[in-house]
């Protein structure tokens, strides 16, 4: 038995012609698609590369105020231990004692949004890394800067107790743990900076300037 293929009405060359249009016409088809979407991932990661750079520049200006508080209250805590060392004897009225209010917290909202969507895949590597090297520091420092609250509202209370000996054991105790906690961020400084800079993360306090209580007094 014999199959016979049908025979194009306008002969095999002409149908191969015919044929071609149509998969260029595809690829062309596919191309402009691919286009059109690479288009599309390039207006999203401007659109999240915007709101993290704005995000991170509130957050270096919350980092440089947070630092600056935390150099000047080091300088109080050895003055308040050296007071509750000696007995609490006086008043220390003379040191204006540190608040919770003078630290700022950071934020991370932005990120968390972008690391869960895939617009981050569509960022080079190396600033993806960038990124996320920077974060993670953001967030290691929040936890000290969540600790530090903790002990100084503490603080406020024990000075308040402090003719008692055991009042004045726990304020130092405070104390040495205000210090751990604030004495991280002075110390990773350098690792911040270093951070943001690599992003050229500029310091924009818009966000906080007009709720700024002013900086710390020794």
């Amino acid at each position: 038995m014999h199959f016979h293929l049908p025979k194009p009405l306008h002969g095999w060359r002409a149908f191969a012609g015919e044929v071609g249009i149509i998969v260029i016409g595809v690829l062309i088809a596919l191309a402009a698609e691919q286009v059109v979407e690479e288009w599309r991932w390039h207006q999203k990661t401007d659109v999240v590369r915007k709101s993290l750079m704005g995000e991170l520049g509130n957050d270096r200006a919350r980092w440089d105020a947070d630092l600056a508080a935390a150099k000047c209250a080091l300088q109080q805590i050895d003055r308040v231990d050296s007071w509750a060392r000696s007995g609490a004897n006086g008043s220390i009225q003379g040191t204006r004692l540190m608040s919770s209010a003078q630290l700022w917290t950071m934020h991370t909202t932005n990120w968390t949004l972008a690391a869960s969507s895939q617009t981050l895949d569509h960022f080079p590597i190396d600033e993806q890394l960038a990124y996320a090297a920077l974060y993670a520091g953001i967030g290691n420092r929040q936890v000290s800067i969540g600790q530090a609250f903790d002990s100084i509202d503490r603080l406020h209370t024990l000075i308040t107790l402090a003719s008692d000996p055991q009042a004045r054991l726990q304020l130092r105790e405070v104390l040495g743990n205000l210090r751990n906690q604030l004495g991280s961020l002075v110390e990773n400084q350098g690792y911040m900076q270093r951070h943001f800079d690599a992003l050229e993360v500029k310091a924009d306090r818009s966000d906080f300037a007009a709720d700024d209580r002013g900086g710390c007094t020794p």
